[in-house]
């Protein structure tokens, strides 16, 4: 389990990083952006506001206060604006300053945090991007920060935390591809012909592999568990952890179905999704409802006998002579989910391999993705027909058509999940 508590500390700190309101370089309280600027007194006149920004062409927005404390902001362009207007002169001339002032800007104190103002200035009505906001230390006037200056410190603080979190993720990807590294060279000294591809749709993912060469031939599990991304991350190395603690390199053959069913039954306890009460068949409905779906086999006999298990996901199987594929189902109850009975037990299956077959197993990268002239998704169908026209293709050549007819299928659309393939054969 140590690379579980890796990869959580990983993203924990992560997410503390982007709570630091120590973090060098970044603003993390209004009071950072208010600018010193001077004030005007309440009982200015605009007639005199008007020399005041004519003699202050930087200023942009100023506050009025009254005894120290702001009461108003005014905005430079409005102000112009409207005292410009016919008449207003003569009219407003010598009335106070707050006549065309904003008399409801948003003051805070300076150790507010930015967010907090942030929060503010996206309200519907808010002026605080056109107009900028009042900083004050206790309720005394020290400057206004302006909206454009908002703007930059949440993009500062936004980019921060982006690297912060994308630096967490590549070492969560790292924790990941190491615990994957076993199964990878059991798989190339146990089936040299066999090809596989791991192909996440972010940095890390939710598809799985597990290979261990057994007494007399080779475990093989392909996984898909909830979600992709970090999510997902976290269900495979539960999944791994699990598995490497129940599958002996070397050992006596282990039943797919009882591992399934240990699995799931883990699962349940570790994320909390163990049914309630008396009956295991009421499930537990919390927060969270993940799992996984797989198809996990032995094979023996130099790769002509095998046994399986599976969980909703199957292996096509189809022989150099004969055009047509052969599905091989499991059970069509997921692993570890709440609606997943406690006591669920998945089902052993045999089946013997004729020399020279051709086998797949995927998960629903492929199958779910949407693409093609119509925009539709992939499906099971297209996939096994191209998997029977090249059936005279070695693992490797077809692993090479599979990937560039799933690319042409794509196109330009965006990768909908991780996608995971196994093909193989006894063949040398």
């Amino acid at each position: 389990m140590a690379s579980i508590e890796q990869l959580y500390s990983a993203l924990a700190t992560a997410s503390s990083d982007q709570q630091d309101a120590a973090a060098p370089g970044l603003v993390v309280h209004a009071g950072q952006i208010a600018a010193e600027a001077a004030a005007i007194p309440s009982t200015m006149t605009n007639a005199q506001l008007q020399e005041y920004f004519l003699e202050t062409p930087d200023i942009e927005a100023v506050a009025v206060v009254k005894d120290g404390a702001p009461i108003a902001l005014v905005n430079r362009n409005v102000f112009m604006e409207q005292y410009g207007r016919p008449f207003s002169r003569e009219v407003f001339g010598k009335r106070a300053c707050v006549s065309f002032a904003n008399q409801e800007p948003l003051v805070v104190d300076v150790k507010t945090p930015i967010e907090v103002v942030v929060r503010n200035a996206v309200e519907p009505e808010s002026r605080v991007m056109k107009d900028g906001f009042i900083c004050t230390r206790d309720g005394q006037y020290t400057g206004v920060g302006s909206g454009m200056a908002l703007i930059k410190a949440m993009s500062d603080i936004e980019a921060a935390k982006t690297r912060q979190l994308l630096s967490s993720i590549e070492y969560a990807s790292a924790i990941q591809q190491s615990n994957l590294g076993n199964s990878d060279r059991e798989l190339a000294a146990c089936l040299p012909s066999a090809r596989l591809e791991w192909l996440p749709r972010d940095v890390v993912g939710g598809d799985c592999y597990f290979f261990r060469a057994t007494k007399n031939g080779v475990f093989g599990a392909i996984i898909d568990c909830t979600g992709h991304g970090v999510p997902g991350a976290f269900m495979t190395l539960i999944t791994l952890s699990y598995l490497e603690n129940h599958i002996a390199t070397g050992g006596e053959e282990p039943d797919p179905a009882v591992v399934l069913s240990g699995l799931s039954r883990y699962i349940k306890k570790v994320l909390g999704q163990e049914a309630s009460g008396a009956s295991v068949q009421t499930p537990r409905r919390g927060k969270s409802d993940d799992g996984l779906d797989a198809f996990m086999f032995v094979l023996t006999g130099k790769g002509t006998q095998m046994q399986y298990a599976a969980a909703r996901l199957e292996l096509a199987l189809v022989a150099d002579a004969q055009a047509e594929v052969v599905v091989l189902e499991g059970d069509k109850m997921g692993v570890g989910y709440s609606d997943t009975p406690d006591d669920f037990a998945f089902t052993s299956r045999y089946q013997a391999l004729q020399p020279g077959y051709r086998a797949l197993i995927t998960t629903d990268g492929i199958i779910d993705q949407v693409g093609g002239p119509k925009k539709i998704a992939h499906g099971r169908k297209r996939l096994y027909k191209l998997f029977a026209e090249q059936r005279a293709q070695s693992p490797q050549q077809f692993g090479d058509t599979l990937l560039a007819s799933f690319a042409e299928w794509q196109g330009s659309q965006h990768r909908r999940d991780d996608v995971c393939f196994f093909t193989f054969t006894n063949e040398a």
